[in-house]
């Protein structure tokens, strides 16, 4: 009776024991998945960085080209307007 209490009980620890290494899988797991997303995570926003500031760039240009066309033809209004530009 002693003996079948005594198997039951390492039965019970060994299950137990078991149990623990999974779970200490399990974290090893999660961890690993944790660090690989946090890599992940960490190439996506200096990339969108990267793109917000090309758009940025690309937009300054466009407002600065739309600019010297309005100066431009502002210019040359002017200029038939006072008549150096004979029309």
């Amino acid at each position: 009776n002693l003996q079948s209490e005594v198997e039951g009980v390492k039965n019970i620890m060994s299950q137990n024991v078991e149990r623990i290494l999974a779970r200490g899988e399990n974290l090893d797991h999660l961890r690993n998945k944790t660090e690989d997303l946090e890599a992940t995570s960490e190439h996506f926003k200096t990339t969108s960085q990267k793109v917000a500031r090309k758009y940025w760039w690309k937009n300054i240009k466009m407002i600065a080209i739309i600019c010297v066309i309005v100066a431009i033809i502002i210019i040359i209004i002017i200029l038939f307007a006072t008549n150096v530009i004979p029309t």
